[in-house]
């Protein structure tokens, strides 16, 4: 009787980082023909067609160290017990940190990180990389002395000690005791002078402000334990590649569970120094428990993604303390894939002009009216592609805010009508009380100005305008109502014979003008910035992606969730507001 052989699961590759060079798997004859260390361990069938013993270790340290040669320009040596990296992995997780930093950490390209390995390993693969193909500076720790003499020695190899401090520390050290050593941050500061001082010399454009997006990671530390590979590997046969590596770099003390819920702890310390913190997970009914241990530390963001590659899938956990920071705009390429979107049909009975243009022109109106951020990637005759994002849910409750406005408006209207009876009659007692007291004003100025004035000194004509004599006569008593000022009689004045207190008097006046325009523009200035930052402080609630296209004759509106506090019910909430605007229209 035989058995039937275990078919092997699917392989993962179109759900790697869409940078991920690896997507597309090596030439392994084209490795074999440039490296005669890797050729030794390839096998050829009749066609030429290259193979390689993935049972060998030293098959895939010979693999490892011509990609890393081929890919990235890294000269790196693994000792023959030690853990040989997964470069699509490494490098899955690595641009995983880059997009963290870029696009939910708004990082600047020009701006340089710091970066910290935990558990760096022999071969020193995250430092090495970060430093030579993201430009970050870099610090990797290390307990073994064998990983760390083998790290180091790669570090000096690459000529990369300026970007990368390898530290040797105490058996499961983590954060506390390493970060926080002054030695340390003062080797680090200078490492990222020499990164300044490098991007100077190439004539790149300095950043200026010291805005450092710091990041650690933990690497060979939690890979899979022992008794969880077994049963992780339930059902789905033997491993294709023969395991390398010591045990203390594939166990941790506690395991994996205990090392990440320690890691976290010692997060909560740093968290003024440290923007974003990562960890690799090897093992997935780990994840529950170490979200558990996460949420209680109450992070102000975290995200947890997969890491997909050939036949192999990992997960990573990334958290921050910094309110600004908005983690869960990175997804994953699975995460999007699987991402299945919400269908509008938009009906032909309810359009008076059935096509994509008609269609978007309604859709934008409605967005408009919502008051959610438009931008608009693909527009053309017969498919439309934009963003959205709302940072208030307008479109709930709609029916109640109209009530409220019209009640509001009433109350307004019969306020008004009031206020506009009492405006009137004190408007028409205050003119008249205006009108007399400017008269009285500037005859007592007049006489004044009389007396005083003589024939020494410069005499300066001031015009002064007063109502005519005959204005009260005209319109009756003091009570009386003026509808206009038709006749004005002007005489000429002296200023005095002091002409150098006037002057001085004027340039008073005309500073006192001048600091009051400028207050005035400074309160100005503030308010805006003051709205500038309240609109930079809105949490963004629901962000997503509107796709208006025609198929087999029909127009649909589909609507894919991105991020965003109010989750899919938020989303759901706005196209059910479209739906009842298509049936019953309320703008």
């Amino acid at each position: 009787m035989t058995t039937k052989a275990k078919s092997l699961p699917p392989k993962l590759n179109k759900f790697m980082h869409p940078r991920n060079p690896y997507r597309t798997p090596p030439s392994f004859k084209k490795l074999a023909t440039k490296y005669p260390d890797f050729r030794a361990h390839c096998t050829y069938d009749l066609t030429g067609k290259v193979f390689l013993d993935f049972k060998s270790p030293k098959a895939l340290r010979a693999l490892t160290t011509c990609l890393l040669d081929q890919d990235f320009g890294l000269q790196v040596n693994i000792p023959d017990d030690r853990l040989v990296p997964t470069l699509p992995l490494r490098f899955n997780y690595l641009l995983w940190i880059e997009d963290l930093l870029t696009h939910a950490a708004h990082r600047d390209s020009k701006q340089t990180v710091i970066g910290a390995d935990i558990g760096a390993g022999a071969a020193c693969v995250y430092p090495l990389l970060g430093a030579k193909h993201f430009r970050w500076c870099m610090l990797a720790t290390e307990s073994d002395q064998l990983s760390y003499t083998s790290a180091q020695a790669n570090v000096q190899n690459n000529n990369l000690q300026d970007s990368i401090i390898v530290k040797m520390v105490e058996k499961d050290s983590i954060f506390m005791g390493v970060l926080d050593q002054e030695e340390v941050q003062t080797q680090m500061m200078i490492c990222r002078s020499r990164e300044k001082q490098i991007e100077d010399n190439e004539s790149l454009k300095s950043c200026g402000a010291s805005n450092f997006h710091t990041l650690t990671s933990n690497s060979q530390n939690v890979e899979e334990e022992m008794d969880t590979m077994k049963k992780s590997r339930k059902d789905r046969g033997e491993p294709i590649s023969a395991p390398t590596g010591v045990v203390h770099e594939k166990v941790t003390t506690g395991g994996e569970v205990s090392f990440i819920s320690q890691m976290i702890k010692e997060s909560q310390l740093l968290k003024a120094k440290i923007r974003i913190f990562t960890t690799l997970i090897g093992t997935k009914a780990h994840i529950k428990q170490i979200k558990k241990a996460l949420d209680a530390t109450s992070p102000s963001c975290s995200v947890l993604t997969e890491f997909c590659q050939g036949r192999t899938m990992r997960w990573g956990l990334a958290w921050t303390y910094d309110p600004s920071l908005q983690l869960g705009q990175v997804k994953s390429k699975k995460q999007i894939v699987t991402n299945k979107p919400l269908v509008l049909m938009m009906p032909r009975s309810l359009m008076t002009v059935y096509s994509v243009t008609a269609a978007w022109n309604m859709i934008k109106k409605w967005l408009h009216y919502l008051k959610v951020k438009v931008h608009v990637f693909k527009s053309t005759k017969y498919f439309v592609s934009a963003n959205v994002k709302a940072f208030k849910p307008t479109w709930l409750h709609l029916r109640r805010k109209k009530r409220e406005d019209k009640r509001k408006e009433a109350d307004n209207r019969k306020g008004d009508t009031k206020l506009d009876e009492n405006n009137s009659e004190k408007t028409e007692r205050t003119q008249c009380d205006m009108i007399y007291r400017e008269k009285a004003k500037a005859e007592k100025e007049i006489s004044q100005e009389v007396e005083n004035g003589g024939e020494e000194g410069k005499m300066k004509k001031l015009k002064v305008c007063v109502p005519d004599e005959n204005f009260e006569n005209t319109h009756g008593s003091s009570n009386a109502i003026p509808i206009q000022l038709t006749s004005t009689k002007c005489c000429n004045i002296s200023a005095g014979p002091n002409d150098a207190n006037s002057e001085a008097l004027t340039e008073i006046s005309e500073s006192i003008v001048e600091e009051q325009k400028l207050e005035i523009t400074q309160e100005k200035d503030k308010q805006q910035d003051l709205k500038k930052c309240k609109v930079e402080r809105l949490e963004c609630i629901l962000r997503c992606n509107l796709q208006i296209k025609q198929s087999g004759g029909l127009i649909s509106l589909e609507a894919v969730y991105l991020s965003g506090s109010h989750g899919k019910d938020g989303l759901n909430q706005l196209l059910q507001f479209m739906r009842n605007q298509l049936t019953k229209p309320v703008l």
